[in-house]
């Protein structure tokens, strides 16, 4: 044995000893084959008396002179084990105490009994190594509480959370039962490509690469396959569908994020009103498979949503109408633009009237609770959509709206190739005047419309879906999402995107001078305490005697003010939407420092019954100055 001093502090050092002992024992550390006989799960319901062998990871170990006590984990429970030294000899019993740690693979066979105690258990005769782990495991009360890293470290936090495994099993679930009913009422999964020379099928910004052997810039599709699958039905297939991952190249929210999954079926011969009977079966199908219910308890800051009854239909324009007095088929654009900036919704200055109609409506449809079908959009946000017959300005289109968000859209597809190419030409306009998520012109798909589709019904879902009902941001509920390296620091980027942070306090004549301090600092602090989340760096600068003096020199923080408690609960809004960080101060914090204390009076209450005193939004720049405008600076 290697007798060198370590470091017994260093634990990868230590383990790295324990490893070149086991080698130098003749004990190899990573065989390649683990004889397993039982799951754990398995195991556990064997009889007491019976052989079994199961493998996993020791996840606990209590050495007790001559026995040791451990709890061996896999993928289907966990279960106790003995190792008693009069039973393995002095020799290999020391093996297991003294050089096998919590978090090595082990395979352990022995005989099924239940302690004096009532545990079930395995009384071992026989372990053998399967894999030597270096590093330790994360502390098993608290885990990984970083954010940034229990996602770039995501296999600990599966280890340290056996409810985040749960609930990517019935995320595959999910995506199963959806596929299982699909091809139940006939449809074919197909495949489309994932390359595209002029993306289509929705409107966002694609990411944009090169292909070296045909040396030509190429897009990573944006949609499921949309104009494919409609050339599918002029080819003379009748029902198909796609799952798989699409990529638009825009902001990231709760609700957003850049490489999702996605299913889209096409249904020939069918029109959207068939499109809704089969969506709601689909839904009520595939959330009962992975969930187990259609009721649900809480989703965003709607409660008690229930899936299981029949899902109303509501009017695109009427409910617009309703929310803010604004009809959208009559209102001109300058109209649409004064009712935004009225209700503090933010828009580009070059955006057409569908646009503008698109960001009145998202401003409404979060008041919306579902599950509803809404129905007869316009044809303005619906450029591959058939208009009604009833109505040429609306469409045969339908959204899914289930708490406050859209997480569902179909239609009578468009096959008037006429009506296309002209509707392509507006989008094609929209693009030259700076909307980058306008759709480009498909003169290929237009050509194969005018060979001759058949009228046919098109729906898409991402797992948007998923996340809403698991009441989580769409990032956690992501295996492996897409991460900034921790060693990036491309310093032209940081050049070229200067962050800041703007608070807007609610300073109405009515908070005391304390207070506002109050709401200042705190916004401040819990800002600067967010994990990964750059906005201090600490360096220093010198008196002219050598003392040095902390600076903090990274990115501004600049605070202002509003006299409407309602201006910030829009503001938070609005920066969610737009992909900001946000943090808020509300009166229940400030008038408690009791955590659950805050939680439990703020569960009581709806969004706009919270009573916010400042609101904190971080960013690059230009888009924050942009977003608060409207906002003086703190007087």
């Amino acid at each position: 044995m290697n007798e060198q001093p370590i470091n017994i502090n260093d634990e990868r050092e230590v383990r790295l000893r324990k490893l070149h002992d086991l080698l130098d024992a003749g004990i190899n550390p990573y065989p390649a084959q683990a004889d397993r006989k039982q799951t754990v799960q398995v195991a556990f319901e064997a009889s007491e008396g019976s052989e079994v062998t199961v493998v996993g990871r020791v996840v606990a170990k209590r050495d007790m002179g001559k026995i040791t006590f451990s709890h061996v984990q896999d993928m289907t429970g966990k279960i106790q084990i003995a190792l008693q030294k009069d039973i393995l000899g002095p020799e290999n019993y020391a093996i297991f105490a003294k050089k096998i740690d919590i978090g090595d693979f082990v395979s352990f066979t022995g005989e099924r009994f239940v302690t004096h105690k009532g545990e079930e258990s395995i009384k071992v005769i026989s372990f053998t190594l399967l894999t030597k782990s270096l590093r330790p495991l994360p502390d098993k009360f608290y885990g990984l509480q970083d954010e940034e890293t229990r996602l770039r470290k995501r296999y600990l936090d599966l280890l340290s959370h056996p409810e985040l495994r749960d609930m990517f099993t019935r995320k595959a679930r999910f995506w199963q039962s959806m596929r299982e009913f699909l091809i139940q009422e006939g449809f074919l999964e197909v495949e489309t490509p994932v390359l595209e020379t002029t993306p289509g099928g929705a409107d966002a910004t694609p990411f944009i690469t090169h292909h070296n052997a045909l040396d030509i810039d190429v897009y990573l599709r944006i949609s499921m396959g949309e104009l494919w699958q409609k050339r599918l039905m002029v080819g003379g297939f009748e029902k198909t569908f796609e799952i798989g991952r699409q990529f638009r190249n825009e902001g990231m929210s709760r609700e957003h994020l850049q490489d999702y999954t996605q299913m889209e079926f096409y249904w020939a011969y069918s029109d959207y009103k068939k499109g809704m009977d089969l969506v709601e079966r689909l839904y009520k199908h595939t959330i009962s498979s992975a969930f187990g219910t259609l009721q649900f308890e809480q989703i965003g800051e709607f409660k008690n949503i229930d899936l299981s009854g029949e899902w109303k239909h509501i009017d695109y324009r009427d409910t617009i109408l309703e929310y803010t007095g604004v009809d959208i088929l009559e209102a001109t654009e300058d109209e649409l633009k004064d009712k935004l900036r009225e209700l503090s919704q933010s828009f580009e200055e070059f955006a057409g009237k569908g646009r503008l109609i698109d960001s009145l409506w998202k401003f409404c449809r979060k008041k919306i609770q579902g599950p509803v079908f809404l129905v007869n959009l316009p044809v303005e946000v619906s450029p591959l959509a058939k208009r009604q017959k009833e109505n040429p300005k609306l469409t045969e289109r339908y959204q899914v709206i289930i708490a406050g968000s859209e997480i569902g859209n179909g239609y009578s597809e468009l096959n008037d190739p006429i009506d296309q190419a002209g509707r392509f030409l507006e989008q094609a306009k929209m693009r030259e005047a700076g909307d980058t998520e306008a759709q480009m012109h498909d003169a290929d798909f237009v050509e194969a419309l005018e060979y001759g589709m058949p009228p046919t019904t098109g729906f898409g879902v991402s797992e948007r879906l998923f996340s809403f009902l698991e009441n989580k941001p769409i990032r956690e509920c992501v295996l492996f999402p897409l991460m900034r390296p921790e060693d990036h620091r491309d310093s032209s980027e940081k050049k070229a995107k200067t962050m800041a942070a703007h608070a807007i306090i609610l300073n109405d004549g009515q908070q005391p001078q304390w207070s506002l301090l109050n709401t200042a600092a705190h916004l401040s602090a819990s800002f600067a305490a967010r994990s990964g989340k750059e906005l201090f760096e600490i360096s220093e600068s010198h008196t002219k005697d050598g003392v040095a003096i902390p600076m903090n020199i990274r990115h501004a923080i600049v605070m202002k003010q509003t006299d409407s408690r309602e201006h910030l609960r829009l503001l938070k809004q609005q920066a969610e939407d737009g992909g900001f960080l946000v943090t808020c101060f509300t009166e229940e914090m400030r008038d408690s420092s009791n955590d659950k204390k805050v939680e439990e009076l703020q569960s009581k209450k709806n969004l706009d019954e919270i009573q916010f005193l400042g609101i904190l939004i971080y960013g690059e720049m230009k888009s924050v100055q942009k977003v608060t405008e409207k906002f003086d600076l703190w007087k």
